[in-house]
């Protein structure tokens, strides 16, 4: 994988050699096999180059192809190599790079192109016969590409703090992402994930190419899964063996890696079904698979339900036992929290970031990883939202709006044999939940034995009213107030929205850039998701059962303890809370010392800020609310980001 930077004079003028210079060294703190540059007449492309699969020893970026007039610098691992080369008349054995196969791709499909690549990619091509730039992100967007415009000069990079040595891009800060990302109480970000956190850079969205010449800018969404056709099998069986064929190829071409490969790994279906069918493939070439798991501090207090655990090891060594060429690293994360080294996130993030409760133990999985020669690290990330999917309020309320009454009395009391609970009481609170929103609220605020949380709102209120937050947050659906139900393909359009991957592509691409390693997720492949966005709502829930499709599929490959648990799952990050608490008071004052600062106060209501501090003496597991207690630390880092004298309020 690569880090890629480059601008173009759109005025034809003459490209300076010192802002390409000075952009390269703002890439250069990060590990890197080596680095080059390209000058056109009025472009610039640069390279940071770092080699991951055997084809990558060979890539020489930019480069300049002088016979067709083209130039490309890439960041990219394609996976769908075989097809390409077969296509382009290629042997499988031929030494054919990544980002050769994008430059053919380009020269047979133009700017169709990127529907035909499949992978993990950012890349720019300078087309000299049109005078123009062509720049394309990947399907989900995996890897990161910032852009800068004005009427001159397009400049793009895979990180946003060498776009500011373009001359007239300043670091102004984007107050309407501000709004959005204190108003948000998730951990997502953006609402719009076309903008950053500064107002002088935006990023290419995911599923979308850029041509820029001197007529102007033109973007163009190239993928949509939402609007292929349905899937249709007869039998269960195969909807398996396509499924199967599908998932098994995504997890294999993740696994060309000049060094270890390594996974994720957690002791549920997703992260799980990934280390099987990785450790199956590596076994074939005598290899072993690096498994990195996170487990709770020394000291932990156990303090959760019965339907959730905090340490998985039951699970994962039950993975282990199966494939005994999966090798377990156990990380605890010890002497580390959501509180210290907030700074050098921000560093790395290089924007203001909410995941407080995840950010300390990912970072210490991929550095332990990057210690054991680790090149690929994969995980199961986004397997809740394909591979896994499964959860039985959807179905039942899909099959409820289609008035597929009778269906869905027979799903209600599959589900309650299932799990030995009252039909009776079951179907009240379906019936209470699938009533219209309106209502529905109003049931809940005024029964007896329900107690509705107000949420959390840190935002100064003046500040909220000049960008309309409330109603920008409401029908975006990111209020914690928001009860909808959703159907299938409601909710599936809500998996598929934009922020959901930038989000994770900021922190994944920033951390593995530091670390020396990439980070991969099959369930996130392009022809995954094609599949598991297409097959019917009872290829997941059926006659009560959740998250169906893996666990057929996943049969005699998955060992059945995790396979068929359905009793408990995991929590990530319980411990989060203990580990800050002898903290405690020393970040509370740190946070009533951050709000005094004028610089925030503009964006925080600082009063309320106060109060959620002192009504948080001290942090207690089963009584405090993670969300105020994310929300206040969100203030210190945001009060940490501001700090930057070069920032332009």
């Amino acid at each position: 994988m690569s880090a890629i930077c480059g601008f173009f004079n759109r005025n034809s003028k003459p490209v300076s050699n010192e802002v390409g210079s000075v952009m390269m060294e703002k890439l250069a703190i990060y590990p890197a096999d080596y680095s080059d540059v390209f000058y056109g007449n009025d472009f610039f492309f640069g390279c940071l180059h770092l080699v991951i699969t055997p084809e990558s020893r060979l890539e020489k970026l930019p480069f300049h192809d002088s016979n067709a007039g083209l130039t490309i610098t890439a960041d990219a691992i394609i996976d769908n190599r075989s097809e390409l080369m077969a296509i382009f008349g290629y042997l499988e054995g031929d030494r054919i790079t990544d980002s050769q196969l994008v430059l053919m791709a380009y020269k047979k499909w133009e700017k169709k192109c990127p529907c035909f690549l499949i992978g993990d990619y950012a890349f720019a091509i300078f087309d000299h016969n049109k005078n123009e730039l062509f720049c394309a992100r990947d399907h989900v967007g995996k890897r990161t590409l910032y852009f800068t415009n004005n009427s001159n000069t397009f400049a793009f990079c895979t990180l946003m703090k060498p776009l500011f040595m373009i001359p007239g891009v300043e670091k102004r800060v984007n107050e309407l992402w501000i709004a959005d990302f204190l108003a948000i109480s998730s951990i997502v970000h953006e609402i719009d994930s076309n903008h950053t956190v500064y107002k002088d850079i935006q990023q290419l969205l995911p599923a979308h190419s850029i041509t820029i010449n001197r007529g102007g800018l033109r973007k163009e969404k190239y993928w949509d899964p939402l609007k292929l056709p349905v899937i249709k099998f007869k039998t269960d069986a195969e909807y398996d063996d396509a499924f199967r064929e599908v998932f098994f190829e995504a997890v294999h071409c993740r696994t060309r890696s000049i060094g270890s490969v390594g996974v994720a790994l957690s002791g549920g279906l997703d992260s799980g079904s990934v280390a099987c069918i990785a450790a199956k493939k590596l076994k074939e070439k005598g290899e072993e698979l690096q498994a990195f798991s996170a487990l709770p501090m020394e000291g932990f207090k156990e303090w959760l339900p019965a339907y959730l655990i905090s340490d998985e090891s039951p699970y994962i060594e039950a993975i282990g036992k199966q494939y005994p060429n999966i090798k377990v690293t156990y990380c605890r994360s010890e002497g580390r929290n959501s509180y210290v080294d907030i700074g050098k996130y921000l560093q790395i993030f290089e924007q203001p970031y909410k995941t407080v409760e995840n950010t300390f133990w990912m970072n210490c999985i991929s550095e332990t990883a990057a210690k054991n020669n680790c090149k690929v690290l994969l995980d199961g990330q986004f397997g809740n939202g394909t591979i896994s999917y499964g959860d039985f309020y959807t179905h039942a309320y899909s099959l409820f709006k289609q008035v597929r009454l009778i269906a869905l009395v027979k799903e209600i009391s599959s589900y309650c044999r299932l799990h030995r609970i009252s039909r009776k009481k079951f179907s009240k609170s379906i019936f209470i939940k699938f009533l219209p929103e309106v209502l529905n609220k109003h049931i809940l605020k005024t029964s007896s034995n329900i107690n509705v949380r107000k949420e959390i709102s840190l935002i100064n209120p003046s500040f909220s009213l000049n960008y309309n937050i409330n109603r920008r947050v409401e029908e975006r659906g990111y209020s914690l107030e928001n009860r909808k139900n959703y159907t299938l393909s409601e909710l599936r359009r809500r998996i598929m929205k934009s922020t959901a991957f930038t989000h994770i592509a900021a922190i994944e691409t920033k951390m593995s850039l530091v670390h020396g390693i990439v980070k991969r997720d099959p369930t996130r492949d392009k022809r995954v998701i094609d599949f598991c966005l297409r097959i019917p709502g009872n290829q997941y829930v059926k006659q009560g059962q959740e998250r169906l499709l893996i666990r057929r599929s996943m049969e005699g490959i998955l060992p059945n303890k995790v396979r068929l648990n359905t009793k408990v799952r995991g929590l990530q990050s319980a411990d989060w809370l203990q580990r800050i608490a002898p903290d405690w008071d020393k970040i509370k004052q740190e946070i009533i010392d951050t709000v005094q600062n004028k610089r925030i106060q503009a964006y925080i209501d600082t009063e309320e800020v106060i109060r959620v501090v002192q009504d948080n003496k001290a942090l207690v597991d089963n009584e405090t609310n993670e969300t105020d207690i994310r929300m206040l630390l969100v203030c210190l880092i945001l009060g940490e980001f501001l700090k930057d004298e070069a920032l332009v309020l």
